[in-house]
């Protein structure tokens, strides 16, 4: 199974699902994180994140930011999607407080749209799950709860490889944060740590897809 974390900016994998991407790794699934923009200093704590959750195919895009590029990024996303083909992706919630964050939902929408479409590419490419998941703005009542317990340590080392970001909101914000968190949803989940997600619904046929029809 191949997967895709998609976020805005480096930290938003590590912070929203670091210990989901790191299971999924050790699983031996095929894991690649993508971020839209980036600046030198977390471009460089991004690889290293990534090193420490074990991922194969980290990948970011040098933009400044997401907002004002959406139509150039969308661009490059659906590239990214024929190229990979993910058959899960997972990115921001919707309704996230960062104005970057809820453009990176958008031009993932959209990607996974035109990625679908045969008109457009010779190899088109659909993807069959998309789920959304928390930064610091919480799901009310997550459709689905993923054990981290064994993977949190390997989540709290990625987020320390942020030094740039770790004095936001004062000294061991994040850490707190997010160690709190995920021991909130490890107790809805019956266990020490989880992270929650939403899934969002996908077509699945169209008379621009591959696939025209299915069954229920």
């Amino acid at each position: 199974m191949k997967l895709a974390f998609v976020f805005a900016h480096p930290d938003d994998e590590v912070l929203s699902s670091g210990g989901s991407i790191a299971k999924y790794v050790a699983l031996g699934h095929q894991v690649s994180t993508l971020c839209f923009s980036s600046d030198s200093v977390r471009k460089e704590e991004y690889f290293s994140a990534s090193k420490k959750l074990g991922v194969q195919k980290p990948m970011i895009f040098d933009y400044t930011d997401v907002k004002s590029k959406e139509l150039e990024i969308t661009k490059d996303f659906i590239d990214y999607l024929l190229d990979f083909r993910p058959e899960i992706v997972v990115t921001h919630l919707e309704n996230d407080y960062h104005i970057d964050h809820r453009a990176a939902h958008n031009i993932v929408l959209e990607g996974i749209e035109w990625a679908a479409h045969e008109t457009q590419h010779k190899n088109p490419h659909l993807v069959t799950k998309l789920y959304v998941t928390e930064t610091t703005i919480l799901i009310p009542n997550p459709h689905i709860l993923v054990d981290i317990s064994d993977y949190y340590d390997q989540k709290e080392e990625a987020i320390k490889c942020y030094k740039s970001q770790l004095s936001k909101g004062g000294d061991n914000f994040y850490i707190n944060f997010h160690k709190n968190r995920t021991q909130m949803r490890g107790a809805q989940a019956s266990t020490k740590h989880a992270e929650a997600f939403l899934k969002v619904p996908l077509k699945q046929n169209s008379p621009f897809y591959s696939k025209k029809h299915s069954e229920l």
